[in-house]
């Protein structure tokens, strides 16, 4: 081979190596932004068990002996003085403990983990089950699962770390973890929390109820929805659920379950108003929707998106109006809806949507924006 092979070659395999190192460096350093973007929700320690929470952030109702089984040990896989958080009371039907764990703002929580209190070996105590709190808005919230349920399996021993799936992720900045017998019993915790920092900053929505029957005869109604029912029981106000908890619902054209999926039908249009913590300035933001016609299901024929400082006032001048074919070009499936919101500032985004079939189902509402620096100084238009 001649030297410009040769010099070609060695440039060709300089690249290669440069480009496998990019992408193995890439990989590593953003698989935790892989996992969130794949999923829809986020899946990350929030600090138990590495002291990321400090001990000043972990309280409980009470504590059998404060140095050794005192909140501050009730870090997972960590043998910590006693080795677990213990409550000074048996706990059973009618005694409440709870041990709680400050975050400092919001976070979308999605997983939680529980240990029993191993203590080198010494230890026989651990919470066969529990219930879930969580802070919002200076009001405590009680956990379900899609089946109502509030009691949440715990541990069967005082070592094996059992991991609960939360069904229904929601937001909050406290934590509580309350352990539950039907029977006395004396139980020690150590416990993580999974999620991430709540980046979408909305504070709630206020949405129509969703039909307690949809397609198939089945709920499609926003079943974690936090807030509560407007006076004439037709909207729901004041709170947070499905339509912002990370989770896409199931292709409906292969699966029957509508668990995730909030739906609409003879209402036109479908309001949707969202209030963030701050002025806001929007990117764009994304709906998911159902779109299965032969089932009468199908992403909306028009939307219109626009904004407001306080609520009441909306700046119909800066409206978003986006315009779908008579004859939909979307497969049936998932459809992911970008909207783009072209920089518009507000702490209020309401949006209209007129259905283009029976019905109208949405899994997921996001938003891409940041906090609106100009706020002190121009008003709104």
């Amino acid at each position: 081979m001649n030297a410009a092979g040769l010099l070609m070659n060695a440039i060709i395999a300089i690249v290669v190596i440069i480009v496998v190192t990019s992408t193995l460096h890439q990989c590593h350093c953003s698989a935790e932004k892989q996992i969130k973007n794949a999923s829809g929700q986020c899946v990350f320690p929030l600090g138990m068990e590495e002291g990321r929470i400090p001990d000043d952030a972990i309280s409980a109702s009470s504590s059998y002996e404060t140095k050794s089984v005192g909140p501050q040990n009730a870090r997972i896989r960590q043998e910590k003085n006693g080795g677990a958080w213990c409550p000074k009371a048996q706990i059973s039907n009618h005694i409440r403990e709870y041990l709680e764990i400050d975050l400092t703002k919001n976070h979308l929580i999605t997983w939680t983990e529980t240990q029993g209190r191993f203590g080198n070996g010494q230890g026989q105590e651990y919470a066969e089950a529990f219930f879930l709190e969580y802070w919002r808005n200076s009001k405590w919230h009680q956990y379900k699962t899609i089946k109502g349920e509030r009691i949440l399996r715990g541990n069967s021993n005082t070592y094996l770390v059992e991991r609960q799936k939360l069904e229904l992720p929601f937001v909050a900045s406290r934590v509580r973890f309350i352990p539950y017998s039907q029977h006395p019993r004396t139980v020690c915790m150590r416990v993580e929390i999974y999620g991430c920092i709540w980046e979408q900053r909305i504070i709630k929505y206020k949405a129509p109820k969703g039909a307690t029957y949809g397609p198939g005869g089945v709920k499609i109604e926003d079943i974690s929805y936090d807030g509560r029912d407007d006076i004439d029981g037709t909207f729901l106000i004041d709170g947070l659920g499905q339509l912002v908890d990370g989770i896409i619902g199931e292709n409906p054209r292969i699966s029957s379950s509508m668990s995730h999926w909030i739906g609409w039908s003879d209402m036109d249009p479908v309001p949707i108003i969202f209030e963030f913590t701050d002025l806001r300035e929007f990117n764009s933001c994304t709906i998911y929707l159902a779109n299965v016609p032969v089932r009468g299901i199908e992403v909306f024929k028009y939307i219109r998106v626009t904004f407001s400082w306080d609520g009441d006032h909306f700046n119909s001048t800066s409206s978003i109006e986006m315009h779908i074919d008579e004859k939909s070009p979307y497969s049936p499936g998932v459809i992911p809806i970008v909207i783009s919101l072209r920089s518009n500032n507000g702490r209020y985004v309401k949006m209209e949507l007129e259905p283009r079939s029976k019905w109208l189902l949405i899994s997921e509402i996001s938003f891409k924006s940041h906090k609106f620096i100009n706020a002190g100084n121009i008003k709104q238009q």
